[in-house]
């Protein structure tokens, strides 16, 4: 090896030498940066063949021009990175169902005394009062009572499933935008991370930043993620590519109709996922399309069968004035929202009908008949009791919440576990950089002193 090849292999070195300490340099900067996965250099010696140089050299000396960096490379696990980001839809789903799930328990549950089926057991009993006592103003102003506080609870109840259901599509269409946003990002690095691999020069952080946005994009939807041959990525959801290259297909949410309808921009294929694992995108559509209404339709039926039920025997009593044909409830009143009280009921409680026989005002037959509506199966194909009714609309949300909270907690040991397998692989271990930052010294000072040889080496000759 001539004393150039020297000065050469030497200047390579220093350079090799500086780029794997900027990456340990890099490193430690960054250990503990949230999503940032740890670099390393692979270096590999320089074969003489390799650069085309032919140079006669004499039995058994050295070959080669040195060391160079073969690949510049971020340390990540792609089969774990898929797999967090399948289980991250499953969590996304579960999260928002328990949230949704625990607020519409509360809202049903209240507390044992101001409970649907608590105020219908009172309700009852106010009539059973009413039939041993018909004559008494005392009992018509606490059976008045305990029904305005019933209704009161019908209508905060359609209020709060009416607030909930505004603030969840208000969270859907957030998120929708978000995913829009993530979408135009996710596309616009896929660009910059394929320049830069075409210069030569990976940006890595930009791949960094990519995997996050994936991992966002995870939790509101399922999204597959296919690595394509220029590095850019390809997200597909529910078999339409939502990304590819710079190209992205938009998702629209339209809210004009009955339901909110989700679709993949002006195609009208709607967005459809499997239950549990459509991301908290999916289970929102769920949500305000199949569980809201089903809570409100069941809250209908039980006030419209109870509005018509009760005036169908109270219109055949006679109040304490003689009179008959009225209604105790609003006729009008046939939904959880507009249920009321009739306008004679509120204006004299006297018109409460208890009585069978207009001329005997202690007959308590009707009161009697109204009291034993407590036990007649009005519900669910003649198979329920208003209460028992009532029962089950909250046992089934509280059911419902429960196995939602079960759900999230599975899911959420999966995602964590896969996020501490992928620690593993990308995380920086500072006793590692400082022990690959003392190795990459000490061969930076060697090299300098086989430049200096050289160097003198050179002096030498020039100096013959």
């Amino acid at each position: 090896m001539s004393i150039n090849q020297l000065f050469s292999l030497t200047r390579r070195s220093f350079q090799t030498i500086q780029a794997a300490i900027n990456t340990v340099g890099q490193n430690v900067a960054n250990a503990n940066t949230e999503g940032y996965a740890r670099r390393r250099v692979t270096l590999e010696a320089i074969n003489l063949r390799d650069v085309g140089i032919h140079t006669a050299l004499p039995p058994r000396s050295a070959t080669g021009l040195g060391v160079s960096v073969v690949t510049y490379e971020r340390l990540r696990d792609h089969l774990l990175d898929v797999a967090s980001w399948d289980s991250r839809a499953s969590l996304g789903a579960a999260d928002e169902e328990s949230r949704i799930f625990q607020v519409l328990e509360s809202l049903l549950a209240a507390n044992d005394n101001t409970s649907l089926p608590a105020l219908l057991n009172e309700f009852w009993n106010r009539w059973a009062d009413l039939a041993d006592h018909p004559t008494d103003r005392g009992v018509r102003e606490a059976l008045y009572g305990q029904a305005q506080t019933l209704v009161d609870t019908f209508h905060r109840l359609a209020r709060d499933l009416e607030t909930l259901q505004r603030q969840t599509l208000t969270s859907l269409q957030d998120n929708v935008n978000k995913v829009n946003t993530l979408l135009n990002e996710l596309a616009e690095l896929n660009v910059a991370i394929h320049e830069a691999r075409l210069r030569g020069n990976p940006d890595l952080a930009a791949e960094d930043r990519r995997d996050a946005l994936v991992s966002q994009l995870a939790e509101l939807l399922p999204v597959q993620v296919q690595t394509q041959e220029d590095g850019s990525y390809q997200l597909i959801v529910g078999g339409m590519a939502l990304v590819q290259r710079d190209q992205v297909l938009p998702l629209t949410l339209s809210i004009s109709g009955l339901n909110p309808l989700l679709t993949f921009g002006a195609t009208g294929i709607s967005f459809r996922a499997s239950q549990g694992q459509d991301g908290k995108i999916g289970a929102q559509l769920r949500l305000l399309t199949q569980t809201l209404p089903d809570v409100r339709q069941s809250l209908d039926i039980l006030a419209a069968t109870l509005t018509n039920t009760v005036n169908t025997l109270h219109t055949t009593g006679y109040g304490l004035d003689g009179l008959t044909g009225r209604p105790f409830f609003d006729v009008s009143g046939t939904t959880a929202a507009n249920i009321a009280l009739s306008a004679d009921v509120r204006a004299d409680r006297r018109v409460i009908a208890a009585s069978g026989d207009p001329t005997a005002p202690g007959d308590n037959s009707v009161a009697r008949q109204i009291a034993a509506l407590r036990d007649a199966l009005l519900f669910s194909g003649g198979t329920e009791t208003a209460e028992a009714f009532a029962l089950n609309l909250t046992g089934r949300i509280g059911s419902a919440a429960q196995d939602a909270n079960d759900r999230l907690t599975r899911s959420r040991a999966v995602v964590d576990h896969l996020d501490a397998l992928q620690q593993g692989v990308m995380s920086v271990s500072l006793d590692e950089e400082l022990a690959n930052l003392i190795r990459f010294q000490q061969a930076y000072a060697a090299t300098a002193r086989m430049l200096d040889t050289a160097r003198q080496m050179m002096d030498t000759l020039l100096s013959l």
